[in-house]
Parts: structure tokens; sequence; C-alpha cells
């Protein structure tokens, strides 16, 4: 009977009607969105994710379940000076935690992995629903439909939100939407105590995003791009209470509760530069403008030219800091990434044209077409100037691996900054032409400045390519609306079966065929062929393979991690910094560094010093000033990653590089065993040998011997090592030269399944000595060999370290840079000196 009397009253009221069927279709799409992002869970084993990022969090939400809240510093993290926790923005971390403890109130058998394993789909899902809410109040159903449909499925997003990623992109995501929204919400909104009261939520969330990410001040520069166009768009000051409220929101509570805001240092260096100052600056600005207006009469004509000179010189401001910073942005400004280190992490490489056709389709086409249009429709001649830059900008970024080889480098990067200026004087024009206010410029300019922004960024960077999903879907809807809803269109009467069809069904109709191409469609880009690989084809990590056993030994073989901020006997290892948090969760051992970066200099000092000493002794020093008990050292860093990893500790004139140069088989002459050629002698702007071949003769592993010809000099012996299977073979003649070495990799029927060259700096290396060549004294002691899965060359090798009483404390070895070092000089005082009240006591 409910039902019967339901349905007549959707009959006679159409309202209801149409409320239900977008009711509908919101959660269709919100149902969509979700159902792709948590699909084939059961692949990931448990107590892990598919990015490495991800462990760093749950290590910290475990602490804060321990303990109620981070400690100062977290010791069993860069071991021996321990992580400085005031310099994280831990929200996320602290979200998981509480969010944990509220939950397992009335469900006690939801874990904190099983939180974080679907956080990263719930943050997404709820700021995807605050944007479609936002269209389709504002901008209507055909508009939204698109939207949530490219969201949805484009890959470009989904990495990042997918279940198992257990990172904050989609944290930082959701708390970005929830900000900016708000903001162009309550910019509809008359004045009074309700737009009052959004004003300070809107704060709110932004202290919230200031707190969760060093980077969130990218978000406010959007925010502030829409009030430096109303301060430079209007003849008086408007609201500028409600601006100070919405500063006082986050700036003063970011700065009182966050060390990280009062001295920061590394990569929290410049946090408050970007997420307090040009807030500040902005109300400086206006309230200077507000000052004049008031007190001088005869400049209230002048107003919007004392907004334009005050802008220019914020601007210049701004400029000169950037410039005067430049130089320290390498090392404490990701978006940056000029240092070694940060062209190792495969997150920020540079994008190209392939991972913007796999992320978007044909979208990063035809959404920026799209905004060019909705620019160009609003402020017609005008936005001349800011399409033609926003055209080049696309186009240096979207194809600047060819611009690049056809330009070169240098030219290409100029290029790029002229088109991110031109940009900003087409925004200038348009902002000083006089007109009448749009219904959706500021919607219009949030858009164009996010971006700007995060194309920008996305240049060099792959994974700030996740950010550009909403202008592109936007973009892209505005276009196919327009194509769709043209005045001809409307005015065609098609029939079928005899009857006339309704306009909108045909529009609707066109919109999904055209919809449907893009998605499916090769030639024009289609993606969804990669929508659901996107989130069920990441592999978890480490997988269930031998880096898992790995981690299982040392946690059922070693002591096991207390957790607590002393217990200096506990075990410490020496990795690579991609398994630092790994190892803290899995293995439940201390490290002496991670992938959160927290001083790269240490990290260079590792590669350098460890990875890449020339020496025992060196390598020992080194360990013995961190305290390391144990070294770990993986297949993966030698034969793939060798050349990064040396790169990173290297100094300028590259003293320490090298590569593994694979070889290729030739055909051999009578006598000769195997002939070899390099594969590859050279990158970009290096030349990494000379070497032209490679005769190896004899029938025994064990008595070969190695011809090497290095350009035109005489031919010169080489030593070797090989692997049968996981079986390590050396050379029963020593060969002593400085030419490097070989090293071949048989199959358990010791046929030679793949080669290469190590050049000197390689082979002498500490990493080579231990993991191929097996020579070293008894201060490093094998206590696991790990092979790989196919039972071939080892994958992993554990050492104990046994010190020799010679080997001392060396500061150069700590060394983390000025700043760092003067924060931690301070750390060990106050711990020294807390020791001897302890002792007192």
């Amino acid at each position: 009977m409910w039902g019967q009397r339901l349905w007549k009253k959707i009959n006679s009221n159409p309202t209801v009607f149409r409320r239900l069927c977008v009711n509908m279709l919101l959660l269709g799409v919100l149902t969509l969105s979700f159902g792709i992002r948590t699909q084939d869970m059961a692949r990931i084993p448990a107590e892990q994710f598919v990015s490495n990022d991800a462990y760093l969090y749950y290590w910290q939400a475990q602490n804060i379940n321990q303990h109620g809240s981070l400690l100062a510093r977290d010791m069993h993290r860069w071991h021996p000076w321990g992580r400085d926790n005031g310099q994280l923005l831990p929200l996320y971390a602290y979200t998981l935690a509480y969010m944990h403890k509220a939950i397992n109130l009335f469900y006690s058998e939801v874990t904190l992995y099983q939180l974080q394993l679907y956080a990263p789909v719930v943050c997404w899902t709820i700021g995807f629903a605050a944007l479609l809410i936002f269209l389709i109040q504002y901008y209507g159903t055909l508009i939204t439909t698109i939207v949530g449909v490219l969201l949805s499925t484009f890959p470009g997003n989904i990495i990042r939100s997918s279940a198992g990623f257990g990172d904050r992109d989609a944290f930082v995501w959701m708390l970005a939407m929830l900000a900016l929204l708000i903001y162009l919400y309550k910019e509809r909104m008359p004045s009074g105590h309700h737009r009052t009261l959004t004003t300070g939520f809107c704060g709110f969330i932004v202290f919230l995003g200031g707190l969760s990410w060093e980077a969130f001040g990218i978000f406010v520069l959007i925010i502030l791009s829409i009030e430096l166009w109303k301060f430079c768009t209007t003849d008086a000051e408007y609201h500028l209470k409600e601006y100070c409220l919405w500063v006082l929101m986050f700036g003063p509570w970011l700065y009182i509760l966050s060390p990280a805001y009062r001295g920061g240092y590394g990569f929290s260096t410049h946090i408050a530069a970007l997420m307090l100052v040009p807030a500040l600056g902005v109300l400086a600005l206006r309230w200077i403008r507000w000052m004049l207006l008031r007190f001088v009469p005869q400049l209230r004509s002048h107003a919007q030219q004392i907004a334009w000179a005050l802008t220019l010189i914020g601007i210049t401001v701004a400029g000169c800091y950037v410039l005067l910073q430049y130089n320290t942005f390498s090392e404490t400004a990701f978006a940056f990434m000029e240092s070694s280190l940060m062209k190792t992490v495969a997150e920020l490489k540079d994008p190209i044209i392939r991972d913007w056709i796999y992320r978007y389709g044909g979208m990063f086409i035809l959404g920026s077409i799209g905004l060019s249009a909705i620019t160009l429709f609003l402020w017609k001649w005008n936005a001349v100037p800011l399409v033609t830059g926003l055209a080049l900008l696309c186009t240096t970024v979207f194809l600047r691996e060819p611009i690049e080889t056809w330009t070169g480098g240098t030219a290409g990067n100029y290029l790029f900054m002229g088109t991110v200026v031109l940009s900003g004087i087409g925004m200038a024009i348009m902002a000083t032409c006089k007109q009448q206010k749009k219904r959706y410029d500021l919607e219009v300019i949030a858009l164009l400045a996010w971006t700007l922004i995060w194309i920008s960024l996305a240049r060099n960077g792959l994974r700030y390519v996740f950010f550009l999903g909403m202008p592109l879907a936007i973009g892209t809807a505005a276009l196919l609306k327009h194509i769709t809803t043209t005045p001809t269109l409307n005015r065609t009467h098609l029939k079928c079966f005899g009857k006339t069809l309704h306009p909108k069904l045909v529009t609707g109709g066109l919109t999904l065929t055209i919809l449907a191409l893009l998605l499916f469609w090769k030639p024009v880009g289609g993606y969804a062929v990669g929508t659901l690989q996107a989130a069920a084809k990441r592999e978890a990590t480490p997988g269930q393979g031998t880096h898992l056993h790995a981690f299982e030994w040392i946690k059922n073989e070693l002591p096991s991690l207390k957790m607590t901020t002393d217990g200096t006997d506990t075990p410490i290892i020496a990795a690579h910094w991609t398994y630092g948090s790994q190892l803290n969760v899995h293995a439940r051992i201390r490290t002496i560094i991670d992938q959160d970066h927290f001083i790269p200099h240490k990290i260079h000092l590792y590669f350098r010093h460890l990875f890449c000493a020339q020496s025992e002794i060196e390598a020992l020093h080194f360990l013995k000033a961190h305290q390391a008990t144990h070294l770990m050292i993986t297949s993966s860093e030698i034969a793939p990653n060798a050349k990064e990893n040396s790169l990173v500790g290297s100094d300028a004139n590259l003293d320490r590089y090298f590569t593994l140069l694979q070889l290729n088989l030739l055909p051999t002459a009578p006598g000769i065993q195997y002939s070899l050629e390099p594969k590859e002698v050279k990158t970009p702007h290096l030349i990494l040998t000379n070497l032209t071949q490679i005769d190896v003769t004899g029938n025994d592993i064990e008595n070969f011997s190695i011809n090497a010809v290095f350009g035109k000099e005489p031919p010169v012996k080489l030593p070797y090592v090989a692997f049968a299977g996981d079986k390590r073979i050396l050379p029963t003649k020593t060969v002593n030269t400085e030419k490097g070495g070989l090293l071949l990799l048989f199959d358990t029927d010791k046929v030679l399944r793949n080669s290469f060259y190590i050049p000197e700096i390689g082979w002498n290396s500490i990493a080579v000595k231990l993991f191929l060549r097996g020579e070293h004294s008894n201060a490093f002691q094998n206590v696991l060999t790990v092979p790989k899965t196919e039972n071939l060359y080892p994958d992993i090798q554990i050492w104990k370290i046994n010190y020799p009483e010679n080997i001392t404390v060396h500061p150069k070895y700590l060394s983390a840079g000025p700043i760092a070092e003067e924060r931690l000089k301070k750390f060990l005082d106050q711990k020294k000196q807390k020791n001897r009240t302890d002792a007192r006591q």
C-alpha cells in the first residue's frame, strides 16, 4: 500500500519525480566510482598495500594507537637521531588512528589495516559527492553526468584513490575539494550569519588541509586567485571582515600547533611561505586599499588602479623571494625535483605523452579545448591572450618529450616558463577590461587557476597528474554540452517509429554516443580499457615473494622491536630507502633511512659511503656511525638501479657514477665460447664506456679467460664472477685490472642467460663486492641469502656487522645540513641532560 501511495505522489508531483531521478543518478555515479576502486581486493595479501608510502602512515597510526599521540621523535626511523615528528603534518595518520578507535566502539572486529585499506576510496567518494552536488545545483544534469562518468573512470584518478593504495592523496583531494566548493558556495550567499558561518567552516577545512600536506598551500593559492580577481575588478572593499575570519580560522592555529610552520627544515622549509604568507599578503593588500579609500577621499575614483599597483608590488615581492630561495628548492621542494635523489623517485618522474594517453585518453586535449571555450564564451576577445597562453602551456606539457627532443631541454624549459608568464598576463588583461560581472566568473577563475597551477607542476612530476582529472573532466563536459545543445540540433525534429523524439532525448542520446566513443575508441585515445586495470592490476608490495620472506626472517630470527624510545641493543638495519617503512611494519626493526626523505643528505651519504664505498673500511665507518647491526642489499638495487643509486651517491663531478652495462651475444669465432658487445654505451650527455667487444674463452666456468677491447687500446684481461642458478662461481685465477669486471648469469643447466659489464667504480664498490663477488672480511657475516623465485642468482642478502676495534664514529658520516644539524644537536643535548637527571634521581 505504501508503495502505491508513493507512486501516486510521484505521478502527481513532477518535482518529486525529478529530484528522485537526480538522486538516483548521483547514487549511480558514486556507486560506479566506488565499485571500480574496490574491485578484486582479494589479490592484496594481508597487512600489505599497493603503495610504499602507505606503510609510513600505517606505522604512524599504529604508534598513535599505542601511545595516544606521536612521540616527539620516532627513534625507530632515521637512526641514530630519529625522525623529528614535529616536522610532520600527521593529520591523516591521526584520522586513521582515532577513526579506528571510534569504529571499534561499535564494531570491534574492524582493524586499523582494514580501515586504511579502504580509506582512499571513502575520502575520494566524499570529495566526489561534494563536487557532483555542487555541479548539479548550478550547472545541470548533463554536465554533472559527464563529469561524474569521466572522473569515475579516469585511470589517472583511479590509480591514487583505489582501495589498497593507503596513501593520503585522496584525503588531501577531499579536503581541497571541500575547501574550494564551500568557498564558491558562500560567494553565492547573501551577507548574514549563514555566510559568516560558511566562511568560518571553509577556513577550518583549510586548517585541516594545512595539517595534512606540506603543499596544501597550492590549493590556498587557488582560492587567493579568486580573492585577487575580486580585488582587482571591484571599486570598493567588500567582505573584508569575512576574509579576516577565513584567514584567522587557519593561519594562527597552524603556526601555533605545528612546529613545521614555526621553524621548518628539510621538506618543511617553505611550507609557511606557501601556506600562510600569501593569505596574509592578500589580507595586507586589501587592508591597505581599504585604509586609503576610507581616509583619502581623492583616491576613491582610482580604486582599481590602486588594487593593481598593490598587486604588482605583492607579485614582485613574491618573485624576489622565489629568486632568492631558488637554490634551496632542489633539496627542499618536491615540485622542483632538481636533486639527483628526487629524480630517482618513480612518482616524481616527468610524464610523457604515453602517460597522458593512458591516464586520460583524448580528454587531456578535449578538456583543454573545453576550458578555452568556456573562457572565450565568458570574456570574448579579452580572453584571447589567456587562451593562447593556455594552449601553448598545454602543448609544452603534454608534448614535452618531442618538443625537448627537437629544441633541447634548456630551450624547452624557457618555452614553458614563457607560456606560464603569458597565461598570467592573459588573466591580468581579462581582469583589467571593463565588463559586466558574469554569473560563473569566479568558478571559471578557480578552474583556470587550478588548471594552470597543477598542469605546471605535473610537467615535472607524475604524481601531480592525479589532481588534473577534475578540470579536464569539466572542460570535456562543457565542450560536449556545447556540441550537443546547439540551436540547429535543437530545432531538428528526429522521428523514430513514426513519433517525433523530444529534443532532450536527442541531446542525451548524442551525448552518450560521443562519450562512449571517447571512452572506448582507440583512435581518439579511448582509455576505458585501462580503467579496470588501474585498480586491479597494481601489485601489492612486498607481495608474496622473496622480500616478504626476508622481512619475516628478520622479524623471527632477530629480536623483536619494542615500541619504546630507548633500547639501543635492538637490531638496526641499513637498507635502501624504499624498504624503510616496510621493514618497520613487517620486520619490526629499526632503520636508518626510508622513503620519507626526512634528510635527503643522509640518503646521499648512504649511497656514497656504503653502496658506492670504495673500501670496506669506509663502509664500516658509515655503518658504525649509524649503529647498524645488519646490512641488507637486494638485486634490484644493483642490476636495474645501480645508475640511479650511484648518481645519488656521487658529487657534482659524478665521481662514483656507474651502471651495469647489459651485453648482447654475438656470433662466435672458432675457439671462443662467447662473444659479447654492449647493448648501450651511453646515456644522454654522458659516455659510459668505450668498451667495444668482449670475448670469453674456455669450457669450464671456473677457468674462463675474458679478453676485452676498449676503443683502439690493446685487449686487456677482465676479472669475472658467474652465477649458475643461485650458486656463485669465482674464477680460479685472479686478474687485476683498472677496467672493471664481468658478471655472467647462467641457469641451472649452465646456459648463459644474461651478462653485464661493470666499470671499475662499480666493480670495486662494496655493494658489488658483497652481493656479487662475495669478497669481504669477517666484519661482514652473511646470515641470509634468498634466491629469486626461479632459483636463479640471489635476490636478497643480509649480513651481520662485526665491527673491528679500530672502527670509530666519524661526524662526516652523520652530516645532515646546517639547519638539520642545529636542531639535531639541540635534541641530543636535551637527551643527554635528561639522562643525567635520570641518573641523579
